[in-house]
């Protein structure tokens, strides 16, 4: 076997043990923010994803290791006439041919069945904000439409489907699947044109939002992988177009590369909050700063909470933002400035009260149907100042509790996992 081959296999197995040590690492982070059995659609799909990109792996590696690189390509018509049709060659070029076709349905249905994930996880996180959920909405219908579009691409291009698969006489370029324009040139330009949609759904988003610039920046940089997959898409395009007539098996080569890539940064969102806290952790520890080793600012131990359990503060009352981004433990929202005005969410800090007469309660919107949207207010300064004094004076219990309440997390989180940013 030659010694490139050899380095490909090697390859093909050390990014398929990595890519299922991110999975690990994926479904390890939501047990922890969100406990079992509480997993989003794109959990579950992912593993799906999982299964082909170890078949596409698998039908790389028989290329290269059984079929040695052989297909029905790069031949002149006097070699095809001259070759047996029983002889060793003429069969590891049929094979190598149809085992090219499952690759490269593989590889197809694997990028988008990743766009589905994206989309998924998009559709958690816009929730609430008009525009970009329109985007998704769109994102449900082009990733399926584009996908399809492919498949037909994949199916008829050549006609009958078994000249595939043919030695002689020469079926014609849209019949080599190692080395096909037609179908090289479409996927990449559907799967470029989807990368682009896809990132132009959160990155408006983040930098509308209330977040620091170094966290923005930081976010902007996780949303926008779509454009490393570009590159590598383009490598994989350039080098079956320029080399593969040479060499046939750079299509399984750059195939495996790119799919691997973009297994990879599929997961980052979901480990982001894992490694952010990881990193912060060990901060804390450095610096003997911080409560229990953590300093994130959603709980000392990175859970997420719903909005009834949302842990009461045991340090001293703050002064905050009086139009804070919703936040809370591992699960933060991007809101956009344009969208405020649809965004209920109010911070009503140090209410105060007596225990032993009229405790003032403050109420959620969610619990008398309030309509969606509804700004509901706390108490006014000059209530504060008042029921300060009169607790003070009466000797009373001062009772010191933040809420902050967001109109779209309550029913959400009891049906379906959410979107983590904890940044």
């Amino acid at each position: 076997m030659p010694s490139e081959a050899q380095e490909f296999i090697n390859e093909v197995w050390g990014l398929q043990g990595v890519a299922y040590l991110v999975l690990g690492l994926r479904y390890y982070s939501r047990v922890v923010t969100l406990g079992w059995g509480k997993f989003a659609l794109d959990d579950y799909l992912i593993a799906v994803a999982t299964v082909i990109y170890t078949a596409e792996s698998v039908a790389a590696y028989f290329v290269v290791a059984y079929w040695k690189g052989f297909a029905n390509n790069g031949m002149t018509d006097e070699q095809r006439a001259a070759l047996d049709p029983n002889s060793e060659e003429w069969q590891l070029r049929v094979n190598g041919s149809k085992t090219h076709v499952i690759g490269l349905i593989l590889y197809a249905t694997l990028i988008w069945v990743l766009k589905g994930c994206w989309t998924i996880y998009y559709a958690r996180l816009t929730e609430g904000v008009e525009t970009p959920k329109r985007l998704v909405k769109w994102a449900f219908v082009i990733m399926p439409a584009t996908y399809v579009a492919s498949m037909l691409v994949a199916f008829l291009k050549c006609i009958p489907f078994d000249h595939q698969w043919q030695i002689n006489p020469s079926p014609g370029n849209r019949c080599m699947p190692a080395i096909s324009y037609i179908q090289t040139i479409f996927v990449m330009v559907m799967n470029i044109l989807t990368d682009l949609y896809l990132m132009a759904i959160p990155v408006p988003m983040v930098w509308k939002s209330h977040l620091h610039w170094r966290k923005k920046v930081t976010l902007t940089m996780m949303f926008s992988g779509g454009f490393l997959q570009i590159a590598f898409g383009a490598l994989r395009c350039a080098s079956i177009l320029l080399v593969g007539n040479k060499d046939p098996a750079q299509s399984g080569y750059w195939s495996v590369r790119e799919s691997f890539v973009s297994f990879v940064l599929t997961n980052l969102p979901m480990l982001y909050p894992l490694f952010k806290n990881f990193i912060e952790k060990v901060n804390s520890n450095i610096s003997n700063s911080g409560t229990n080793g953590l300093s994130g600012r959603g709980g000392s131990n990175g859970q997420a909470y719903r909005l009834s359990s949302y842990p009461e503060s045991r340090s001293k009352p703050r002064i905050k933002d009086p139009n804070p981004l919703p936040e809370y433990g591992s699960d933060e929202h991007i809101i956009a400035c344009e969208e405020e005005s649809r965004t209920a969410s109010i911070t009503q800090d140090s209410t105060r009260a007596e225990v032993e007469s009229n405790e003032r309660q403050v109420q959620s919107p969610f619990q008398h149907g309030t309509s969606h949207g509804q700004v509901v207010s706390g108490l006014s300064h000059q209530e504060h100042k008042r029921s300060l004094s009169n607790s003070l004076s009466a000797g009373g219990i001062l009772v010191t509790t933040d809420f902050v309440v967001s109109e779209f997390h309550e029913t959400r989180d009891t049906r379906r996992g959410d979107a983590y940013l904890d940044v």
